[in-house]
């Protein structure tokens, strides 16, 4: 896989807190089901990032697939945000982290909806977070502006995702801006980061999913030509921080040989 790019997916599979219903949940069901049997037609491992991995009815579907799907926790303002302060951040931490260990499921990943930045990031630490995932952006310009957050205390945060279905100029049609992110990935030897929104497209998923199909099918055809690894946030944070004191000419971000 040398001289690989990679490409990382992540899906947050949550509504929003003010527009929760029971016809609203039984689509984004639906959506999850499809979005599940998808990832496992093309064999490509997603981060999942659900609000209580324990709680989720979706975990067990999701890691049923079977085909190196991550379970994150999705990060809202609610409890992690301005003025929720140190000792209820520690509860919900050690609510939604160490519960989901303890039913059996791994976690180290923490990916955030609608706050930007955790200062208080030694209580990451304390529960065990190895990677972050900040909110995704509606552009790849906007993305590459962001750039990449250097590895700090033994936390990894992910180079900005961009939102599946981009934001596009009316003359570029999405497909094509998502498969130039994956390509420009794979000429600099780089990592592309795309993320689905389920409460942004549950409404109206047939349009999107067409979208992620075409996604899927084209990155797999890349990796299976050797060109694109495709892994979960979790995967590459345990490979970062695993091989930070290796030789800067090797990429970290490629599997041993």
């Amino acid at each position: 896989m040398s001289g690989a790019g990679t490409l990382i997916l992540s899906i947050d599979l949550e509504l929003d807190l003010e527009h929760q219903d029971n016809r609203l949940q039984q689509r984004l069901d639906d959506l999850r089901t499809r979005l599940v049997d998808l990832t496992k037609a093309y064999r490509v491992p997603a981060t999942w990032a659900v609000a209580d991995p324990a709680l989720s009815v979706a975990t067990e579907s999701i890691l049923a697939a079977d085909c190196g799907h991550e379970i994150a926790v999705l990060g809202q303002r609610a409890w992690l945000g301005p003025g929720c302060g140190r000792a209820r951040l520690g509860r919900e931490l050690a609510r939604r982290f160490a519960g989901a260990r303890k039913a059996g499921i791994p976690v180290g990943t923490l990916a955030l909806r609608d706050v930007d930045q955790i200062l208080d990031l030694d209580l990451l630490l304390d529960h065990g977070i190895t990677a972050i995932r900040g909110p995704a952006v509606d552009t790849p310009r906007l993305a590459r502006k962001l750039g990449t957050p250097p590895i700090r205390f033994g936390l990894w945060q992910t180079p900005a995702a961009v939102r599946i279905p981009p934001r596009t100029a009316w003359w570029l049609p999405a497909a094509w801006v998502v498969r130039h992110e994956i390509k420009q990935a794979i000429r600099q030897q780089s990592l592309a980061h795309f993320e689905i929104d389920a409460a942004q497209i549950v409404a109206a998923p047939d349009h999107s999913l067409g979208l992620i199909a075409a996604t899927l099918e084209f990155a797999a055809a890349k990796r299976e030509a050797g060109l694109l690894a495709i892994a979960s946030i979790g995967q590459i944070a345990a490979r970062l921080l695993s091989v930070r004191t290796a030789a800067p000419s090797r990429s970290i971000l490629q599997p041993a040989a």
